[in-house]
């Protein structure tokens, strides 16, 4: 990879958050396969952890009739999100 397209995947990686400032991304000898490996590894450390995903735990029902059902049987709530203006209706059970 010459320099100036090194010095890109560089910029763009910093702007992403993905390189700290200050700090230097990879050997500047280092060739693109070990470039790509360490920006891979710095994505999958900055994946959330299980914790940080919890939100994702809370089930979706397609409409309220499927929420209400899911609320009864599992003695929970219904949580009513809708947006405006796309149609968009999505209901937490």
């Amino acid at each position: 990879m010459g320099m100036t397209r090194r010095r890109c995947v560089l910029a763009v990686a910093a702007t992403l958050g993905l390189i700290p400032c200050g700090m230097p991304a990879a050997d500047p000898t280092a060739g693109p396969d070990e470039l790509a490996a360490w920006v891979e590894q710095r994505v999958r450390q900055w994946q959330p952890t299980r914790e940080e995903r919890r939100f994702d735990d809370i089930g979706w029902a397609r409409d309220i009739r499927a929420a209400e059902r899911l609320a009864r049987e599992h003695g929970r709530p219904v949580f009513l999100f809708t947006y405006d203006g796309d149609s968009l209706a999505q209901y937490r059970c």
